[in-house]
């Protein structure tokens, strides 16, 4: 962790007051196992997605934080979004002659259980995280540490809580619409298989079948992907014009798909924001954006600090032997109009070596984690301030007395 802009020591600020100010993790975290991490560990991340996407661009850079945090090595392999290639680069890193401590898997289209017997009996473990298993998925895997003892922990996001979230926001801001009509929702969905989306979705349908003012009139799959969502959002409103609706509420699964629905609801000649209310998902720096120009109502997220929990995760595994696995839930958090101007700046551009990861570890075997990307951006914006007076008290002149003759 390091809260200090690049050359602050060499600009004329004491080490000792760096020191002093910067609260460390390692020497006050009180885990259960140890203020400082143990012997260093490997892991591999078999990351579903394309490198240069986005969202997990995302996951990757708070994962390395946090692993650089825990003494971590962490090798990061693509899979390109093809569930074949996934299961061969889990598969090969399984069978290196030595094996990585820990492999991270993600159930991306109900790829990965089919892994899960692959490290049974070797050395590794397994950290699922962002997509648990399907249902029936655990009719046959069960959950952490009981069917493969190799599988030792999950950590999955409230995915159904942010959907139906962002539901209810799009309602609140429909306010401006004239009282009594009724509201048109368009909802732009990633997929129907994989377990975070069918969860999203079902808290985006629940949200909005609280509100009898909105009316359901299209569910697309626009595949995750910004121009299969500007195309689709292009032709709904055409229908829509010709149907005589209006009144448009955009619920849109991610970031991605949203700015492909303001990209379209501008080239119709409409104002997003006014004419067409849009909510996404994820807190990229894009939709962070959107919001603080008001194109966009909310950015539900946070989820993609999954991977930095499970360095948290497997770091305590490692470190105690009374460790037990585990599924931890953790809480998602909207980014809309009432607090994009605290932490909108801190999402934009993020620095997360100014997080300390090592605070999130177990202080006690009897605790569980209180996982909170909230909580994260408060520690960002902890380091800002302290940085920001730091910066302001070399500024300032000496109060000290003036050497006199």
């Amino acid at each position: 962790m390091d809260c200090w802009p690049s050359g602050a020591l060499s600009s004329g600020i004491e080490s000792s007051t760096l020191l002093s100010s910067v609260p460390s993790g390692n020497a006050e975290s009180g885990s259960c196992c140890g203020s400082e991490p143990g012997r260093n560990l490997t892991a591999v991340f078999v990351n579903p997605g394309l490198p240069g996407e986005r969202f997990w661009n995302m996951v990757t850079a708070t994962m390395q934080a946090a692993a650089r945090d825990l003494n971590v090595s962490l090798e990061v392999v693509y899979a390109e979004r093809n569930p074949i290639l996934m299961k061969r680069l889990a598969s090969a890193a399984l069978a290196r002659a030595t094996s990585p401590d820990y492999l991270v898997l993600v159930n991306e289209e109900q790829a990965a259980s089919d892994l899960l017997p692959l490290a049974d009996g070797g050395s590794s473990h397994i950290v699922m995280l962002l997509n648990g298993l399907t249902p029936e998925e655990q009719t046959t895997h069960g959950v952490p540490g009981s069917v493969h003892p190799s599988w030792i922990a999950s950590v999955i996001p409230d995915n159904h809580g942010a959907g139906r979230r962002m539901a209810s926001e799009l309602i609140d801001a429909a306010r401006i619409y004239p009282p009594g009509e009724t509201r048109h929702g368009l909802a732009l969905i990633g997929d129907t298989r994989t377990p975070a989306s069918i969860a999203r979705n079902a808290g985006m349908l629940n949200g909005f079948a609280e509100h009898d003012v909105v009316k359901m009139t299209r569910i697309l799959e626009a595949r995750w992907n910004l121009p299969d969502a500007e195309r689709l959002t292009h032709h709904y409103l055409q229908w829509a014009e010709r149907s005589g609706l209006h009144n448009t509420l955009i619920w849109a699964a991610n970031d991605a798909m949203a700015e492909g629905a303001v990209r379209a609801v501008e080239a119709s000649g409409m104002q997003p924001g006014k004419d067409v209310l849009i909510a996404g998902l994820n807190w990229s720096p894009e939709g962070i954006a959107m919001v603080m120009d008001k194109r966009m109502v909310m950015s539900d997220g946070g989820h993609f600090m999954a991977g930095a929990w499970a360095m948290v995760m497997l770091r305590d595994h490692a470190d105690d032997t009374h460790w037990a696995p585990r599924t931890v839930h953790f809480p998602m958090s909207p980014i809309h109009q009432g607090n994009v101007d605290i932490y909108g700046p801190l999402l934009i551009q993020p620095d997360w070596e100014t997080v300390d990861f090592t605070r999130f570890r177990l202080q006690t075997m009897e605790d569980d984690y209180a996982f909170d990307p909230m909580a994260v951006l408060e520690q960002m914006m902890q380091c800002a301030t302290t940085t920001m007076r730091a910066l302001s008290s070399r500024r300032s002149p000496s109060r000290a007395t003036p050497w006199t003759r």
